[in-house]
């Protein structure tokens, strides 16, 4: 602000020794500057009062008709100046903020068709496991009881059934903006049923390192899988030749009052990772690095959206050239 009254004294000074427009020039791009810098227009004016001062105390006849006149002009000169810019400014902030709206309903209207979609998929899927479950279960049924290999490959069979659905569940659930209640779960051992699950679907294989199998959280076994196999797909679409899951429980000082204890999740590899850009925006819906039509942008969105439903935070550690590690932080459920 100080540079500023000095410029416009400056200015209105050699405007009213010599009445040539140069000055004025250089004033109306004060009033430009002014706005550019966030000075209000109240403040912007009070600059022609500490200029007036200055221009008196250096003994120069404020009062004098031809003067004011002058002093007049460079007032003028920087207030229409600044109010123009202001208006600009305005107009374009109004601009950005259409756009944002416009933006904004746009990924409205394609997250409603991108549900209705998936809840047409989701009906045709869940037709064609029904008889998979049905039928798995008669087999079961016409089986001896025992550990035959014919009644755990069945078993299996099933549980992927019903895993299979709990997925749909999850993304239909963020799609429509459903909401199933979480339930209570022993966090290690749901996480080595999910990799159980998981492990013939992938490519590459990954490290299981569980601490903690019994303690109880919050969350739902399908989304849990859904979760796992996000993660480890998205290690393996980043180039990653080793991936490790691990389970532990963080309990931390806890003072009278202190932070719940919590179990933590976290999937590492050793892919090419991400930029801080990148990463900054790596779960925002339909965000994706991938060219079009090999990816929506919607997994890691529909992560955190599941683990913020079962009151948990998300933390997403990346360096390119040094991997990824994705760290899940869930409240320890007391039952």
């Amino acid at each position: 602000m100080r540079n500023l009254l000095l410029r416009y004294t400056d200015g209105m000074a050699r405007y009213v020794a010599t009445a040539d427009e140069a000055p004025l020039l250089d004033i109306e791009e004060l009033g430009r500057l002014a706005i550019t810098d966030d000075i209000s227009l109240d403040e912007i004016a009070g600059l022609h009062e500490g200029a007036a001062l200055a221009l008196s105390d250096q003994g120069v006849p404020i009062n004098r008709p031809e003067i004011i006149r002058r002093m007049s002009a460079c007032l003028s000169a920087l207030m229409v100046s600044a109010a123009v810019a202001y208006r600009t400014k305005i107009d374009l902030l109004e601009q950005h903020r259409q756009q944002e709206r416009d933006r904004t309903e746009r990924d409205r209207q394609r997250l409603e068709t991108l549900g209705q979609f998936v809840g047409s998929v989701a009906h045709e899927l869940n037709n064609l496991l029904q008889p998979v479950r049905g039928m798995t279960e008669i087999m079961l049924a016409d089986l001896a009881e025992g550990r035959s290999p014919e009644r755990a490959d069945l078993e299996t069979v099933e549980a992927c059934a019903i895993q299979a659905v709990g997925v749909i569940q999850g993304i239909l659930g963020y799609v429509r903006r459903e909401t199933i209640a979480p339930q209570s779960l022993a966090f290690g051992a749901a996480v080595a049923t999910a990799c159980t699950f998981i492990r013939p679907m992938l490519r590459e294989p990954f490290a299981v390192a569980i601490r903690d199998r019994d303690t109880e959280v919050l969350a739902l076994q399908g989304e849990l899988t859904q979760i796992l196999l996000n993660l480890l797909q998205n290690a393996v679409q980043a180039g990653a030749t080793r991936m490790r899951v691990e389970v532990d429980r963080i309990d931390g000082d806890r003072p009278a009052g202190g932070a719940r204890p919590r179990m933590r999740l976290r999937v590492i590899d050793d892919g090419q990772g991400m930029s801080a850009a990148v990463a900054a925006r790596a779960l925002d819906p339909y965000f994706t690095t991938k060219a079009t039509g090999q990816g929506t942008g919607l997994g890691l969105a529909i992560v955190r959206s599941i683990v913020v439903g079962w009151s948990g935070d998300l933390q997403l550690d990346s360096e390119p050239g040094r991997g990824t590690t994705v760290t899940l932080l869930l409240p320890v459920h007391a039952g």
